[in-house]
């Protein structure tokens, strides 16, 4: 099997997604120009709006153009790298046709694209200079990864803004705000990066081979009383149900938030029974918790985790924990 350096790769993915980060902050620091800068896609399950913004469709062409600047063909031939987001690379422009914001070496092919979006040339030029400079991320845990080679042979997904309701809304909303990046083989997820561009946090995290590495120390239980995280389409009896078997309940938005939460200790699990969430939602994290010895487990299978196949049909019903024992416990309560 042919390979590539999983630091290297690792290193790759964070520098995208802290350059990712600044573009999401420099988009949103202009409520007048957010509000002129997003598009409807679809209806959720609560019945809302779904929405796409400028800068989830920039992140997401600036994401795949750096994979392949930074693992070209010439220098990697046997390499494939698959790429995949939530998007389709598409935005409105000014006249209401829509247009490709693919992301090439040439800053004055991103500024004459963006200038079909934007009539404003100060923001264009700003944003044309923001995908086109590179961020190099230091963090000393990457030196675990020395000598990991990873298969070169590896398919990606990337949320370029989760829970993008929040980051319309702005102000304390925007704590809920990631940027989620998971790469999977052979239907497991190997490498998760989970980026919080308001509050700058990236956390990390591996499994692969005998490798389960992450740049977050696992959590300690402080307590009987365990938070689950819900999704907001949860039912009322659902909930109550849930809160009648001792836990505390809460339904924070953005399912990489709520993930984020049993990664970072805020949370004990993350219940979801309804199909409301992708794979591009639940990649990135789901490789995290695995590398803190945790799972996200199917609700109508509990020995079967998610499988991540490149579908874009919604997840089934999952539990993610970091304690089995524990979340069986919630499972046979439920």
């Amino acid at each position: 099997m042919d390979t590539i350096d999983g630091k290297d790769f690792l290193q790759c993915l964070l520098n995208l997604s802290e350059q990712a980060s600044n573009l999401a902050c420099l988009i949103r620091q202009d409520d007048k120009l957010n509000e002129l800068l997003i598009a409807s896609k679809s209806q959720r399950l609560n019945g809302e709006p779904d929405f796409k913004t400028l800068a989830d469709v920039l992140i997401q062409c600036t994401f795949v153009h750096g994979i392949k600047e930074m693992f070209p063909k010439s220098k990697y031939p046997s390499s494939q790298i698959n790429v995949m987001g939530e998007e389709d690379g598409t935005f409105p422009t000014q006249g209401g046709e829509h247009v490709r914001l693919d992301v090439t070496d040439s800053m004055k092919t991103t500024s004459d694209t963006l200038r079909k979006v934007l009539a404003d040339e100060d923001v264009v030029q700003k944003l044309s200079h923001a995908v086109h400079t590179s961020v190099e991320v230091y963090d000393d845990s990457l030196n675990q990864l020395n000598g990991l080679k990873i298969p070169n042979q590896l398919d990606l997904w990337i949320d370029p803004i989760d829970s993008t309701n929040s980051y319309i809304k702005g102000d304390t909303n925007l704590e809920s705000v990631t940027i989620l990046v998971g790469v999977h083989y052979n239907g497991e997820p190997i490498i998760g990066v989970v980026t919080y561009p308001f509050t700058k946090r990236q956390v990390w995290g591996i499994c692969y081979s005998d490798k389960k590495i992450c740049n977050f120390p696992k959590p300690v239980s402080d307590g009987p009383i365990k938070t689950v995280y819900l999704s907001s389409v949860e039912s009322h009896d659902k909930q109550d149900k849930i809160r009648s078997n001792g836990y505390q309940v809460d339904t924070p938005a953005g399912a990489g938030f709520k993930l984020g939460g049993v990664i970072l200790g805020d949370a004990a699990f993350y219940f979801n029974s309804v199909p409301s969430t992708y794979q591009w939602d639940t990649c990135g994290p789901h490789a995290i918790i695995r590398a803190l010895g945790g799972d996200v487990v199917q609700v109508k299978n509990r020995n079967q985790s998610l499988i991540y196949n490149d579908s874009r049909e919604p997840n089934p019903g999952f539990l993610a924990f970091l304690d089995r024992n524990c979340a069986f416990k919630l499972l046979d309560s439920v």
